[in-house]
This record gives C-alpha cells, sequence and structure tokens, in this order.
C-alpha cells in the first residue's frame, strides 16, 4: 500500500489499485499472491497516470423536448433542442452542418413546417426550433412521435465533406381530459343591425366535464355580444361526445362588412378526478350578413301646396334575409306630415315587393316643386327584434295648387249582361290650368268591365269641362240598381309635371238585364209509359236579328228524347218560331210536373254566344184505360247562369 501510494500523483486521493488492493486483501480467499497482486497494482498506477488519447466521432444528432404537452384543437407552436451529441464527455464530435429539418405528418397531426435549417450545430451547442402542428380537438390522449428527416454534413477527417441523411422523431403526447370542438354556427347578425349566433359544440374528448362554463369573447370594435365584448353560459355536466348549443345576442356596427368575424371561445371544467381545467381558446366564426336595405320606386304624387294628397310607390326587400312585419313610414319634415301613420306591407322576403300609399299634409308656406322626402321600413328579424331600416331619399313633385274635378251630368245605358254606355261631364273645378287631361275608369270590379279604359279630354282650364263616354260590359252576375265607380283625371300641371287627382266617386244607373228569347210552351199530350211532341214557341226579345240559332232540350228521368235539337235560320227582332222535340215519359213516372231545360246557342254578328239556360216544368198523368192525356205547361222560369249572352264560346253537354 505505501508502495502505491508512493506512486500516486494525488495524495489526498486513492487510486483504483489501491482501492482493489484493500477489497483483495481483506477477502477471506487470497486467489492471487500478495506479490502478484502489488505488481500488478503498479503496472495499473502506472498506466493511469499516462494521459489518454482523445477520440473523434462522426456528428450524431438527436432531439430534447422539454414540453412535450399538446393542446387539441388549433395549432400549437412545439419548441424543441437539436443537439449534436457525443458518446462520452470525453468524445470530440464533429461539427455538422448545414443541417435541415424536414418534418413529416403523424397520425392525424399535421405538421405546417415545411424544412427547419441550422447552419452550424457543434459538439455540445444545440439549435432552438419550432415547428407549427395543427392538432384536431379529437385527437385520442397518447404518446405521438413526430418524423423529422435530417440531411447535413460534415468534415470526415479525411478533408473532404460527407453528407448524411437520419431520421430522428419529435415525441409529443396528449394529455386525458375533456376537449371541445365547434360543429355548427348559425348568424342571423346583419351589418349596422343585431341578431342571434347559435353556437354547438361537443366534447370530443375522452371524459366529462364538470360545472362547465363557456365563455364567448369578442376583441373587434364591429362586434358585441349583447352590451359587452364577452358572454357566458353556463353549462354543468357536459358528458363525453354530447353537443351543446348556445345562442348568443350579437349586435354589428355600421363600419362593419359582410363576412366572417372570428370570436374566442373558452370553456371552464372540473375533470371527474376533481382537478380543474380550462380548454385552449377555440375559434367560433361569426358571418356578419350584409346590410337590410329597401328600395323605393314606382313613386307616383298627387301632393300640392296646402293640401293633403297621395303619395304611392313600391318597396322592395333588397336585403338578405326576410323582413317580418314591415311598415313604411314617411319621414316628417317641418312643411310635410303623413296623416295616419305608416304603411303595413306585412312580410317581404329578400327580392319580395309591397305597394304603399300616404296621404301627406303639405303646409301652405312650402314651396312648389320636386321635393325630397325620406322613406323608412320598419321590421322584426327572424329573431323577432324590432330593427329599422336607413332613410331612403326620394323626390316626388309638389304642386302650386292641386285643381279640382267634378263629374257632373252622368248618364247610362248599362244593364246587367249586356254591353251599355257611362257618359258624363268632367270639370276642372281648381284655380290653375291643366294639360293632357285623361279621364280614368278605376278598377271597377269583377262585375264590370270597361272597353277602353282612358278617355283624353285635353286641356282644360279653370271653370272648363269636357264630355267623356266609356263603353262598358257588365256582367249577368252583377246587381242592377244604383251602383258607385272611381273616375280620376290623369294631367300636367302648370310645372308640366305628371299629376293625377284623387279618385272621384260617381253613381251610375245599371239597369235589369233581358232575356235573349221568350219561350212559350205549347200545349200537346203525354202520359205515363208514351211518348209524344213537344212544341214550344221561341220569340227574339233582342233589338238585332240573331241567326244559325240551334235549341237544346235536356231532360232527366223519367223523361227521355229521341229528338233534343231544333233549329232556325233566322229570328228578327220580335219574330217568333215554334220548335218541335219528342218527348217520352217512363211507365214509372207519377202524375205531377217534371222540368225539363233549354239553350239556344246563336250567331250575334260573328260571335257564338250560349243563352241562359231556361227551365219549363212538363206535367204528365198517369195512364188510365186510354184516356188522353194532356201537356201541362204549368210555368216557365229563366234560370240566370253566367252571363245573359256573355261572349261563351262553348255549349253545355250532358
Amino acid at each position: 500500500m505505501e508502495e502505491l501510494q508512493s506512486l500516486n500523483p494525488k495524495k489526498e486521493t486513492a487510486t483504483n489499485g489501491m482501492v482493489m488492493l484493500l477489497a483483495l486483501n481483506t477477502s477471506s480467499v487470497q486467489l492471487v499472491p500478495p506479490a502478484l497482486l502489488v505488481a500488478l497494482m503498479v503496472v495499473s498506477l502506472v498506466v493511469s497516470a499516462v494521459p489518454a488519447v482523445a477520440l473523434t466521432s462522426n456528428p450524431d444528432l438527436r432531439t430534447v423536448n422539454e414540453n412535450p404537452d399538446l393542446d387539441p384543437g388549433g395549432i400549437n407552436e412545439v419548441e424543441f433542442m437539436l443537439l449534436n451529441d457525443p458518446d462520452g464527455p470525453d468524445d470530440d464530435t464533429r461539427t455538422a452542418t448545414n443541417v435541415r429539418v424536414k418534418p413529416r405528418d403523424t397520425g392525424r397531426i399535421d405538421v405546417e413546417t415545411n424544412e427547419l435549417y441550422v447552419a452550424s450545430l457543434p459538439d455540445g451547442d444545440p439549435a432552438d426550433l419550432t415547428l407549427r402542428a395543427n392538432v384536431p380537438s379529437d385527437l385520442a390522449s397518447g404518446t405521438y412521435r413526430i418524423p423529422l428527416d435530417l440531411t447535413y454534413e460534415y468534415d470526415n477527417g479525411a478533408g473532404s465533406a460527407t453528407e448524411r441523411k437520419v431520421t430522428r422523431y419529435l415525441t409529443v403526447r396528449v394529455e386525458s381530459g375533456p376537449r371541445f370542438s365547434v360543429v355548427e354556427t348559425n348568424s342571423t347578425a346583419t351589418v349596422d343591425g343585431q341578431g342571434t349566433l347559435a353556437v354547438t359544440m361537443r366534447n370530443v374528448g375522452d371524459t366529462a366535464a364538470r360545472d362547465s362554463t363557456l365563455t364567448l369573447s369578442t376583441s373587434s370594435p364591429d362586434v358585441s355580444l349583447g352590451a359587452s365584448d364577452s358572454s357566458t353560459r353556463f353549462v354543468g355536466e357536459w358528458a363525453q361526445g354530447d353537443n351543446r348549443t348556445f345562442t348568443f345576442d350579437t349586435a354589428l356596427g355600421d363600419t362593419a362588412t359582410a363576412g366572417n368575424y372570428s370570436l374566442d371561445a373558452q370553456i371552464d371544467f372540473e375533470k371527474p378526478s376533481g382537478t380543474v381545467g380550462s380548454s385552449p381558446s377555440i375559434t367560433v366564426p361569426l358571418e356578419a350578413h350584409p346590410e337590410m336595405t329597401f328600395a323605393v320606386s314606382g313613386l307616383q304624387s298627387t301632393l300640392s301646396i296646402g293640401g293633403t294628397d297621395t303619395l304611392s310607390g313600391t318597396v322592395t326587400n333588397t336585403g338578405p334575409m326576410t323582413a317580418h312585419n314591415a311598415v313604411v313610414e314617411f319621414e316628417e319634415t317641418p312643411s310635410a306630415e303623413a296623416v295616419g301613420g305608416g304603411y303595413a306591407v306585412g312580410s317581404l322576403a329578400p327580392g319580395e315587393s309591397a305597394e304603399f300609399s300616404f296621404s301627406v299634409s303639405i303646409d301652405e308656406s312650402a314651396d312648389a316643386g320636386p321635393r325630397q322626402f325620406g322613406i323608412q321600413t320598419a321590421f322584426r328579424n327572424g329573431d323577432g327584434d324590432q330593427l329599422r331600416s336607413d332613410i331612403v331619399d326620394i323626390r316626388a313633385p309638389v304642386g302650386a295648387n292641386d285643381p279640382g274635378f267634378e263629374v257632373q251630368n252622368v248618364e247610362s245605358t248599362l244593364r246587367v249582361g249586356e254591353e251599355g254606355t257611362l257618359e258624363g261631364t268632367i270639370v276642372n273645378t281648381g284655380e290653375t290650368r291643366v294639360s293632357s287631361a285623361v279621364v280614368n275608369f278605376e278598377d271597377p270590379g269583377p262585375t264590370v268591365t270597361p272597353v277602353e279604359n282612358s278617355v283624353a279630354i285635353g286641356d282644360l282650364g279653370p271653370g272648363e269641362a269636357a264630355n267623356f263616354s266609356f263603353d262598358v260590359e257588365v256582367t249577368s252576375s252583377a246587381g242592377a240598381g244604383s251602383q258607385q265607380f272611381d273616375l280620376d283625371v290623369s294631367y300636367r300641371d302648370q310645372d308640366n309635371a305628371a299629376r293625377a287627382s284623387g279618385a272621384i266617386p260617381t253613381r251610375v244607373p245599371v239597369g235589369p238585364g233581358t232575356a235573349e228569347f221568350d219561350v212559350e210552351p205549347v200545349d200537346g199530350s203525354l202520359s205515363a209509359g208514351s211518348g209524344g211532341e213537344f212544341r214550344v214557341t221561341v220569340t227574339n226579345t233582342r233589338e238585332y236579328t240573331v241567326s244559325d240559332v240551334s235549341a237544346k232540350i235536356y231532360t232527366d228521368s223519367p223523361l227521355s228524347t229521341s229528338d233534343d235539337e231544333a233549329f232556325v235560320d233566322e229570328l228578327e227582332p220580335g219574330e217568333s218560331a215554334t220548335l218541335v222535340f219528342q218527348l217520352s215519359a217512363g211507365g214509372s213516372a207519377t202524375e205531377k210536373a217534371y222540368p225539363v231545360k233549354m239553350d239556344f246557342q246563336y250567331d250575334d254578328e260573328g260571335d257564338t254566344i250560349i243563352s241562359d239556360t231556361y227551365q219549363i216544368p212538363v206535367g204528365v198523368t198517369a195512364a188510365s184505360g186510354g184516356l188522353p192525356t194532356t201537356l201541362i205547361v204549368l210555368v216557365v222560369v229563366v234560370l240566370v247562369g253566367g252571363g245573359i249572352g256573355g261572349g261563351l264560346y262553348y255549349r253545355r253537354q250532358e
């Protein structure tokens, strides 16, 4: 031991040989003689005292990831170190140069980084690198390895560069627990308007979440959630795989633009283990729809200074959504005021239009000429929120003084089921001259049809009058008596602006209709179980000749006919003809009156007309010992069905 200590360069520390000698000397069995053992220790000490020659190795790259945890549901910045790792502390490792790192996707992790580069990577000097990885929100918990394809160069010691390609792996992991993803969103918010945002989310993790709360927030000054920039919803228990839908009130400012905005959602929760956690920020899209707008067209104005007249037009929904319970409103000015408030037009789908009309009072101090007014539309959106559109500017003429018009000397030849004439006189009762005046027959209803709806009467000075005449057809379904029709006058005022008066109610007498034919039966004989001739006399009651008259008779059981048609070439006004038909009564007929029906087809100045239907009761008596029976015609009843001769171009078929 003393000999070994004399060779020890560090007197305060025992050498390996001294330790080995001590161990062997104290053991119970000596395998090596002491003298030989000492010699070996000396040799060992001498060898150990000779300095070792350092070894030089080729580069050997590896990764170190001190924070391998990933947050599912978005982009992760994965930081790691790339080391040129020596084999031992005394090794001299060659420097790696032009190091290129190309990550590859693994499983469902999508690596967005194409390549990383390190110019020089010497021994003991690691490079800090970062790659971007898109991690799905429903990625299962566990450990994953991202492949890294490495290409680098180094000096091989022989004076030349060597290139090497290797693959290393970056280990990452997803912890177990609740995780959340956006399933669907639906927005009704419009620019410069309100709406709702419905967000459906799913727990895609592998455990349930307890006492969960969802907080939605916005960083955009154009978007608000209610009256704030954030809103929170309490969820409670949120089981694995469950969907939850949350609705938020949203509003978009007037500086917002149509398109998508990104909101941030975060869910705080408690795991089944009792630990508290929070989800990473989840992006929630908000679609901003274009602003609700309305267009106004087809303006018509009868406005005049000091009067209350009509302003009408058409409003069209040019926005992206349905406007419910829409009301068109007239924007009041110091000199113009709408009487009676807004004009309700109901619901308007995108692109749908509706007409509106206002009674507008113009102050006497106002100036005549084209004037600008405002039209605004109030409505409710699909969520029931009450909204208003921007004001649409319109221009409408305002006359200096609205001439008044009066209808006088009304005469009428109108009759139910016929064409007649409505005549009268229109008088300018105003104080200004009008030009290019036209009398218009406004919507008369379904029973009256003017042949022409307008009659030009020219220019009218104050107090001047002009006659007008309308040819009018009245259907047979119209009622006889005094009826009210509306006339109006369109004209140009002193400024040559097109204007129109209001409706002028006009009472017109309408006479009862006249039958085309007078049908009188002729006596005959008919008994049950037999047949005979049935004769009728037909008289033309019209004031004009009819030609090609074809009469047809219709029967019902027990009556029948073997000859149901009769013809007359021509009937002048008041002229009569006798028509003959063959009738039979069945043996089961009882003694009473049975009806037969008859109509006429005839030519009226080139038009084929079908008459009204006439009903004639026929008396039938029972057969008794061959006694003659008498054909009894009890009454002729005119059935008013359809229009009297009313332009029918088809014949009834039975």
